[in-house]
């Protein structure tokens, strides 16, 4: 393999891994060694290139893998130097504040429906600036940070009591104390399954309830036959305040069941968390592709004139 062949295989590599970051952000590989030693090597080799490119003269073929340096460096510096990806959860009405990006990020309100259709966006705001939505699909690039919105799964609880009177849904072990609606911020293991867990209650009743969320997939699995297996179902468990089981019972996606005297209905989806990512900048990526197509065109043009000029003398 020439130097030159090695120099562009190694710009290639070393744009990949720098544009990869903005493709598919999040990873926890691109804060690893392995990946901060592939894209060093890749860069070394770009390196060596730029410098025999320009003790021979051709300065478009330098130009070209110094785009990709600049695009790789900005790759690692962000790998390296940039906070693993964190997740914001909010709950569904609420403003969580954001002092590394100084941002506050607004969690719209959702019902049933919302919860169910699982198409809830998130807001950024900041001071003097226009608001920045995030939505279900794409991510949105902010700085040296990229945006995203990670599906978790959620809850819209209802109940009622014996004579059909509505009852307060409360979270003891919650911040979101008086909402309805479940984030499941925990998981519990039972058996083989790691499910997602979380705890309500009814104080109108003296109830406190457990719940599982198992998806499709998860019960598919179940041990026992379960009727629906196409969409999700809770598996509840429920106490009085003293503590005292009073029973426990498989509660369907949006169908109401009876479950220690009250009537529960929980309709089931997701509920978005904000993800912050660390990315190379846009200007440093936008930069190094620039340079490296300029450097392409103008060593495919300067090669066709030399072309053109040996060939003239010999039609003459």
């Amino acid at each position: 393999m020439s130097a030159r062949v090695a120099g562009t295989a190694a710009a290639g590599v070393a744009l990949a891994l720098a544009l990869t970051q903005d493709v598919l952000p999040g990873a926890a590989f691109y804060h690893r060694w392995q990946y901060a030693l592939l894209l060093a090597a890749a860069l070394a080799v770009v390196v060596a290139s730029i410098v025999s490119a320009l003790r021979s003269g051709s300065r478009w073929a330098a130009l070209a893998l110094g785009g990709a340096l600049l695009a790789g460096l900005a790759g690692l510096a962000s790998g390296l130097l940039g906070p693993d990806t964190a997740s914001v959860i909010g709950t569904p009405g609420t403003v969580a504040p954001i002092p590394a990006l100084g941002a506050a990020a607004f969690f719209g309100a959702a019902d049933a429906a919302a919860i169910g259709r699982g198409d809830a966006t998130i807001v950024l705001r900041r001071p003097g600036k226009p608001a920045l939505e995030v939505a279900a699909f794409g991510h949105r690039l902010d700085g040296e940070s990229i945006l995203g919105l990670e599906a978790r799964p959620a809850a819209f609880v209802e109940a009622w009591d014996e004579h059909g009177a509505h009852l307060t849904i409360t979270q003891p072990s919650n911040a979101s104390f008086l909402s309805p609606v479940l984030l499941f911020r925990q998981r519990q293991k039972i058996g083989e399954f790691d499910v997602p867990f979380d705890v309500f209650a009814t104080p109108g009743r003296g109830r406190i309830f457990h719940a599982l969320f198992f998806t499709p997939r998860d019960l598919a699995n179940f041990p026992h036959a379960v009727a629906d297996t196409a969409h999700p179902a809770l598996i509840l468990t429920v106490s009085d305040e003293a503590g005292k089981p009073l029973g426990i019972a498989l509660a369907p996606s949006a169908k109401t069941i009876e479950l220690g005297g009250v009537r529960v209905r929980a309709t089931l989806g997701t509920f978005p968390a904000l993800t912050i990512a660390s990315a190379p900048p846009a200007w440093a990526l936008a930069g190094g592709l620039a340079l490296s197509a300029l450097g392409l065109a103008g060593g495919a043009l300067s090669a066709r004139r030399r072309a053109g000029a040996a060939i003239q003398p010999a039609g003459t």
